[in-house]
């Protein structure tokens, strides 16, 4: 059941992706959501707050997808399958991993709870897929998960931009990322 909150920050964010944040007014807001002004304000002061709600609402959602995802795992080679599945997922409805840059500074640390969650489980992935023997052990950890985050990124970006190739950029995407991870290279 959609609650007013919801209504309303729904409304404040397509309102901002259609015409920035900057032409967004509260009167606008209180319009697209279908409530009166005096009840938008009952529930927020100011465009910011309705924005600041809806970022942590959307991070809290996000990392707990996350968590849920990378439940049902049991290798770090799963893993990182469901890591670029997750990702896929939530960015076939146009919503990229990247959308947050668009957002004042204090939203943009909001949002980068679930950054740092996401690159936590790539890091402990492949520590223990080094560890383990899955992945190669000459793995620089740290270089490697940033890598590993921007091919996340680029995932997200491509299903967001082409949802119905998601399947085809999901397959191509674990291929390339588990064989740079388990093949050693020559250096």
């Amino acid at each position: 059941m959609t609650t007013t909150q919801d209504r309303i920050i729904e409304a404040t964010f397509g309102l901002v992706a259609d015409h920035g944040l900057s032409a967004v007014a509260m009167i606008d807001i209180a319009r697209t959501a279908g409530i009166a002004r005096a009840t938008l304000y009952n529930h927020y002061p100011d465009v910011a707050s309705i924005l600041a709600d809806g970022a942590t609402r959307h991070n809290d959602m996000a990392i707990a997808g996350l968590h849920q995802t990378l439940a049902v795992v049991s290798t770090p080679i799963e893993t990182i399958q469901q890591l670029v599945r997750y990702v896929a997922a939530i960015s076939s409805h146009g919503h990229t991993l990247q959308t947050h840059h668009g957002l004042p500074p204090d939203l943009r640390d909001q949002l980068s709870a679930f950054d740092d969650e996401l690159e936590h489980q790539i890091h402990r992935a492949l520590t223990d897929g080094t560890t383990t023997g899955e992945f190669r052990p000459s793995l620089s950890l740290d270089t490697t998960t940033k890598l590993v985050r921007h091919m996340l990124n680029a995932v997200s970006e491509l299903v967001a931009e082409i949802p119905i190739a998601a399947a085809t950029i999901v397959s191509d995407a674990t291929t390339t990322i588990l064989a740079a991870l388990t093949t050693e290279t020559a250096g």
